[in-house]
C-alpha cells in the first residue's frame, strides 16, 4: 500500500518501506504536486517552486526529468497512484487513503459532522485522530518558497484543529486535562489571543481564578509590548466575567433525554381510526438532527400539553431537498403517539383545482363521514372537519403547501393533535409553528444515499467518481436519486460515464431526468409561482459567475429602486430559489444552488434577448465601477494614483447606500473581492473593455493592501487580453502598469521593468501624462531596488513634476518618500527629513492613512540612521496602530522588520526576535522577499551577538540567498560581511577573508555612499585583524 505523507518531513513509502525521492528538485516537484493532489499543477508553477524567479533556460526540461524520476518511483510500487500529463502541466492522481493531508481534511469534516449533531465526544476523538497524523512541521526540509507557503497553510489548519479540540474538551468538562497543554501553546504562540482565552477559562473552571487573571495580565503585557495593541473585546469580557465569578462560565449540566415513551399519554380511540400515511422510503438517509427536533417538539411534554393546544412543525426547503421524505419518516416514527389516526394530503395543485377543498373531503371520509354527508360549501366542510377532530389526538401531514392560507383550514382542533407541514417557503405566519429548515446533503450523506440506490461495491470501486457525482448533483437528494436510478437501470454503465455527461452544465438538467422523475419540472414549479419582475431577476442573477453576491446587485440588474430590488431578492429566498449565506463579521449574501443556477441560465437564454442581457450587464458593471471608484477615493482622499476609463456608471449607484452602506472601503472591497474578480471577467466576456480595465485597476486598491496577488494577476491578465483584442491602447497600458506594479511588490524586478517600459511607450503615444508619471515613478523604484543610481534621480524628478502638474498630491508624496530614502542611504538626513515632512503633510491633507503609515515607517529609518532608536521605536508603534486599523499586511511586515531593528539597537534582543519572526511570517505570507531577507539578516546579527553561531549561519545564508535572487547588491554584500563575522567567530579566518573578498568585489560594482561606507568598514576590519585585533564587521553594516 502506498503512502504519501506531507504532515511532517516529505515521505513516500510503499508497504511500509520508504522510497528514495531523489534530489532536492525532485522533492520540491513532488511536494508541489502533492499540495495540489488530484488537480492540475501548471509546469510554470513547478518551475517557480524549484527556482523561484530565476529559472535556467533548461528549467522545463529539468522539471520533465524530475517527473520521469517520480513516475519510475511510483511505478515500482504497484499502486494506482500516477502522475498524468494534462495541459498546462501535471496531475498527481492519488487516492484519499494514500495521502495524509486528504485523511486529515476528511477527519476534520467528520468532526464537524459530529459537532453539528452534538456528538461532542465523537468530535473530540475524530480531531485527535486527525492531529495524530502529524509527524512534525509540514514538509520539513523541502527548500522552496512556494512549498513553504503551502506548508504554512497546513500548519494553520493544524493549529485550528488543535484549538477546536481543546475547545471541545473544555465543553466536556476536561478543563484540568488541558491546562498544561494550553500553557505550552501560549508560549509557542504568544500572539494568539484565542489560546490565552481558552487557558483563562480552563484555569477558572479548575478553581484557579487568580492564575486565570494572571494569564490575562500576561497576555495584555505581551500584546502591548510586542505589537502595541490592546486585548480584544472577547478576552476583556472573559476577564470581567472571571472577576465577577459569572455563573455562565460554569459548565451547563447535561440535558435530559427527549422522546421518552413513559412520558407519553394516550386516550381511547374512536371506532374510526384513519391510517392514511403514504409509506416511508426504506433508503431514508441523514436528517437525524432535524428528525430529532421534530420528535422533540411533537413528543416532549405531550401529556402536559394535551389539554392546552395543538403543535405544528413546518418544514421548508428548496424543491427536491427531501421535505416530504423527512415529514413522512417523522410521522411514521410518531404513529404510536397519536392513537386517533394519521391523515395526509398533497396540497400541490398543478392542474388548477382547489387542493384545500378536495383535501377536506378526503379527510372527512377518512374520519367516517359518508360522501353524501360532506357539504358542498367549503366553509361548512371546515366546520365539520373541526368538529370531527375536536376531541381527538390525530397527526396530520400537509405536504407541498404554498401558503399559510392553505394550511389553516386543515388544522385539527384537538388539543393533543399535531401537524407536520412542508413548503418551499417558510410558513412563518402560522401561529405557534416550529420552523425547521433543511438543506442539501453533504458528501457523506450523499454517498450514503447513493449506496442505497446502487450496489455499494459499485460505489466503492469508483469512489472518486461517486464523490464527483454527488458534487455535480449539488447534494440535492432528488438529483442524487435520479442519478442513482439511472445507474441502477444501466448496470453496464460506469459511474464515471454519468459523471462525464453531467459535467456539461448545458446538459445537466437533461441528464437528471428518469421516467417519472425530472429535476427541471421540479424547479419550474417554484419559478412559475413568481411575479414577472422576480422571474427576470432570477434569470439575470445567473450572469453573476461568483459563489455568492450581495443584494444590491439586483437594483442595476432590473434598473429599479434599491429598496424595491431588495424585496425582490427576498421573494427569491422565500421561494427557495436563492440561498442566504453569512460569513463571520460580514453582511448577508446570496447564492444559487448549482442546479438552480443552471436552470436560471437556461431561462435567461430562452426568455431574454442579447440586447436585454447586454444592457443588464452594462448597468451592473456601471454600479460596480461607481462603488469601487468611490472606495478608492475614500481610501486615498481623492482620485489619486489611479486612472479611470470612460465606461458609463449606473445612475442609481449612490442610492445603493440605503441598502448596503459601504463603511470602511478596504473592508468593503475585501468582502466583495470574488465578485469584483467575476465582474472583470464578465466585462471581458461582453467586450465592455473600458469597464474591464477600469474595474481591474480599481481593484488594485484592495489587492496591494491585502497582498492578494493571485486575484491581482488574474484580473490584470484578463483585462490585458481584452484591451489588446479591442485595440484599446490606454487600457492596455494601464494593465501593463498594473502587472508591473504587482511584480514590483513581489520583487520580480526584471519582469516589472519590461511591463513598465511597454506601458510608458503606450501612455506617451496616447498622451496620458498621469499614466506616464505613475509608470515612471515605479520604474524608478525598480532602479532603486537594483542599485541602478545613474537614471534613478532623473526618473523620480520627471515623475514628481508630472504629478504636481496633473494635481496628484498622493503620487507626489510617494515620490518624495522614495527620494528621502535615497538621501537616507547617502547619509543626508537633513534633506531626507524635509522631504518626509512634506510627504507626511500631503498624506495627512488627503486623509490617506496608508501613506501616513508609510511616511512614519520611513521616518523611523531616518531615526535609526541618526542613532535615535527610541524615537524610531515610538514612531513605528504609531505607524503600526494605523496599519492594523486598515489591515495593511504588507505595511505591517515592513514596519515590524524596522521595529525589530530598533529593539536590537536598544538591547531588547528577545523583543527584537519576536518582532522579526512575526515580520518574517507576514513577509512569507504576502510574498515580500526583501523584507524576509532583511528579517533573516537582523536575526542573524542577534544570533551572532548571543553566541549562537549555527543559527546565525542559517539566517545569514537564507538572507544571502534572497538578496541574490532579488539582485540587491548592497544587501548581498552586507550578508557576505555577516558571513565573514560568523567564520571569524568560529576561528576560520581563511573563510572569513574569502567572504570579505566577495563582498568587496560586489561593492566595487556600485557607486553610492552606502557602498563606500561598507568598503571603508571592511578596510578597517582588515587593518584591525592585521594588528591582532578582532571586531565583528556587522556592527556598522
Amino acid at each position: 500500500m502506498l503512502s504519501l505523507r506531507l504532515l511532517g518531513p516529505l515521505e513516500l513509502s510503499a508497504n511500509g518501506c520508504e522510497l528514495d525521492l531523489g534530489g532536492p528538485r525532485q522533492r520540491v516537484v513532488l511536494a508541489m504536486l502533492a499540495l495540489n493532489a488530484n488537480r492540475v499543477t501548471p509546469i510554470e508553477q513547478l518551475i517557480d517552486a524549484v527556482w523561484d524567479n530565476a529559472p535556467p533556460t533548461t528549467a522545463r526540461a529539468q522539471v520533465q526529468i524530475c517527473i520521469s524520476g517520480l513516475r519510475r518511483a511510483l511505478a515500482n510500487t504497484g499502486d494506482s497512484t500516477q502522475i498524468r500529463t494534462i495541459t498546462p502541466g501535471y496531475l498527481l492522481e492519488v487516492k484519499e487513503h494514500s495521502l495524509d493531508t486528504a485523511q486529515f481534511n476528511g477527519l476534520l469534516t467528520s468532526a464537524r459532522t459530529h459537532l453539528n449533531a452534538e456528538r461532542l465526544t465523537e468530535a473530540v476523538g475524530t480531531l485527535r485522530s486527525a492531529l495524530a497524523l502529524w509527524r512534525g512541521p509540514a514538509l520539513a526540509g523541502v527548500r522552496s518558497e512556494l512549498v513553504r507557503r503551502g506548508a504554512a497553510k497546513l500548519e494553520d489548519a493544524r493549529l485550528g484543529a488543535l484549538i477546536d479540540r481543546i475547545r471541545l474538551d473544555l465543553a466536556l468538562g476536561r478543563h484540568e486535562d488541558v491546562v498544561g497543554e494550553l500553557s505550552v501553546l501560549v508560549k509557542e504562540h504568544p500572539l494568539r489571543e484565542r489560546l490565552y482565552e481558552l487557558l483563562m477559562l480552563a484555569l477558572y473552571r479548575s478553581g484557579r481564578q487568580a492564575e486565570a487573571l494572571e494569564v490575562c495580565r500576561e497576555a495584555r503585557a505581551t500584546l502591548m509590548e510586542e505589537l502595541g495593541i490592546e486585548l480584544s473585546q472577547s478576552v476583556r469580557r472573559l476577564e470581567t466575567s472571571i472577576l465577577n465569578r459569572d455563573p455562565t462560565l460554569d459548565i451547563e449540566p447535561p440535558g435530559q433525554d427527549i422522546g421518552r415513551r413513559d412520558s407519553i399519554s394516550t386516550t381511547a380511540g374512536h371506532p374510526v381510526v384513519p391510517r392514511r400515511l403514504p409509506p416511508s422510503i426504506a433508503d431514508f438517509t441523514g436528517r437525524q438532527p432535524q428528525l430529532a427536533e421534530i420528535k422533540r417538539v411533537l413528543i416532549d411534554g405531550h401529556a402536559d400539553e394535551a389539554h392546552h393546544g395543538m403543535r405544528i412543525v413546518a418544514i421548508y426547503g428548496k424543491g427536491g431537498v427531501g421535505k416530504s421524505t423527512l415529514a413522512l419518516r417523522a410521522a411514521h416514527e410518531l404513529r404510536e403517539v397519536y392513537p386517533d389516526g394519521h391523515l395526509y394530503c398533497d396540497l400541490s395543485s398543478p392542474d388548477g383545482h382547489d387542493p384545500v377543498r378536495e383535501s377536506l373531503a378526503k379527510h372527512l371520509r377518512a374520519l367516517g363521514v359518508a360522501s353524501n354527508d360532506i357539504p358542498d360549501d367549503k366553509a361548512e366542510r371546515v366546520e365539520l372537519y373541526r368538529s370531527r377532530t375536536a376531541n381527538k389526538q390525530v397527526l396530520v401531514v400537509l405536504d407541498g403547501a404554498t401558503s399559510e392560507s392553505q394550511v389553516v383550514p386543515l388544522l385539527p382542533t384537538g388539543p393533543g393533535s399535531a401537524v407536520i407541514a412542508t413548503s418551499r417557503t417558510p410558513l412563518s405566519a402560522l401561529p405557534g409553528a416550529r420552523l425547521i429548515s433543511i438543506d442539501v446533503f453533504g458528501i457523506d450523506d450523499g454517498l450514503e444515499m447513493l449506496s442505497k440506490v446502487i450496489d455499494s461495491k459499485r460505489l466503492a470501486d469508483e469512489y472518486d467518481n461517486a464523490v464527483e457525482l454527488v458534487t455535480l448533483c449539488g447534494g440535492l437528494p432528488l438529483a442524487i436519486r435520479i442519478a442513482g436510478a439511472r445507474l441502477a437501470s444501466r448496470p453496464h454503465w460506469r459511474i464515471g460515464t454519468l459523471v462525464d455527461r453531467l459535467r456539461s452544465s448545458t446538459r445537466r438538467l437533461d441528464e437528471l431526468t428518469f421516467r417519472c422523475m425530472a429535476l427541471r419540472s421540479n424547479i419550474s414549479l417554484s419559478y412559475g409561482m413568481l411575479p414577472p419582475s422576480a422571474r427576470a431577476l432570477f434569470r439575470r442573477f445567473s450572469l453573476l459567475a461568483t459563489p455568492d453576491f450581495p443584494a444590491w446587485t439586483a437594483a442595476p440588474l432590473l434598473d429599479i429602486d434599491p429598496l424595491e430590488a431588495s424585496e425582490m431578492v427576498e421573494r427569491l429566498v422565500e421561494a427557495q430559489l436563492l440561498d442566504t449565506v453569512q460569513y463571520p463579521g460580514e453582511k448577508v449574501r446570496y447564492r444559487f444552488h448549482d442546479l438552480i443556477r443552471v436552470f436560471a441560465a437556461e431561462k435567461l437564454a430562452d426568455e431574454e434577448s442579447r440586447e436585454e442581457r447586454f444592457n443588464a450587464v452594462e448597468r451592473l458593471l456601471g454600479a460596480w465601477l461607481a462603488r469601487a471608484e468611490h472606495s478608492h477615493a475614500v481610501e486615498y482622499g481623492g482620485h489619486y494614483t489611479i486612472l479611470h476609463g470612460n465606461a458609463p456608471r449606473w445612475d442609481g449607484a449612490r442610492e445603493l447606500e440605503r441598502i448596503d452602506p459601504m463603511g470602511e472601503p478596504i473592508e468593503w472591497l475585501e468582502a466583495e473581492r470574488h465578485s469584483l474578480v467575476a465582474a472583470v471577467h464578465l466585462a471581458a466576456e461582453y467586450q465592455l473593455t473600458e469597464a474591464c480595465w477600469d474595474l481591474a485597476l480599481a481593484a488594485v486598491t484592495l489587492f496591494e493592501v491585502k497582498g492578494r496577488f493571485d486575484e491581482w494577476r488574474e484580473t490584470a491578465n484578463c483585462a490585458l487580453i481584452a484591451t489588446q483584442a479591442a485595440g484599446n491602447r490606454r487600457g492596455h497600458a494601464a494593465m501593463l502598469y498594473s502587472l508591473g506594479t504587482m511584480q514590483l511588490f513581489q520583487n520580480r524586478l526584471a519582469d516589472a521593468e519590461k511591463c513598465f517600459a511597454s506601458a510608458l511607450e503606450l501612455f506617451e503615444a496616447v498622451g496620458d501624462e498621469h499614466g506616464c508619471a505613475l509608470v515612471t515613478r515605479n520604474a524608478a523604484t525598480v532602479d532603486r531596488m537594483r542599485g541602478s543610481h545613474s537614471r534613478l534621480t532623473r526618473r523620480y524628478q520627471t515623475a514628481l513634476e508630472s504629478m504636481r502638474k496633473v494635481g496628484d498630491p498622493v503620487g507626489e508624496a510617494h515620490i518624495l518618500q522614495s527620494l528621502a530614502k535615497l538621501r537616507i542611504d547617502n547619509g543626508q538626513p537633513d534633506e531626507a527629513h524635509e522631504m518626509l515632512k512634506t510627504a507626511l503633510d500631503r498624506f495627512r491633507q488627503a486623509g490617506y492613512l496608508r501613506g501616513e503609515a508609510q511616511a512614519l515607517t520611513r521616518f523611523a529609518e531616518l531615526y535609526l540612521l541618526t542613532n535615535d532608536p527610541e524615537r524610531a521605536h515610538n514612531t513605528l508603534n504609531r505607524a503600526l496602530r494605523i496599519i492594523r486599523d486598515i489591515g495593511d499586511k504588507i505595511g505591517e511586515a515592513h514596519a515590524l522588520c524596522r521595529l525589530g531593528v530598533a529593539r536590537q539597537r536598544t538591547g531588547r534582543l528577545d523583543n527584537a526576535e519576536t518582532a522579526l519572526q512575526y515580520a518574517l511570517s507576514l513577509a512569507q505570507q504576502t510574498g515580500q522577499r526583501m523584507v524576509a531577507g532583511q528579517a533573516h539578516y537582523t536575526l542573524a546579527q542577534i544570533a551572532l551577538v548571543r553566541g549562537r553561531s549555527s543559527a546565525c549561519a542559517d539566517h545569514a545564508e537564507l538572507a544571502h540567498e534572497l538578496f541574490t535572487e532579488l539582485g540587491s547588491v548592497i544587501w548581498r554584500a552586507k550578508a557576505l560581511i555577516l558571513r565573514s563575522d560568523v567564520h571569524q567567530s568560529l576561528g576560520d579566518n581563511d573563510s572569513a577573508a574569502e567572504a570579505l573578498d566577495q563582498a568587496v568585489a560586489l561593492l566595487d560594482t556600485v557607486k553610492s555612499a552606502e557602498a563606500n561606507r561598507l568598503r571603508e568598514e571592511i578596510a578597517r576590519c582588515r587593518s584591525d585583524t592585521a594588528c591582532g585585533h578582532s571586531a565583528p564587521t556587522h556592527r556598522s553594516a
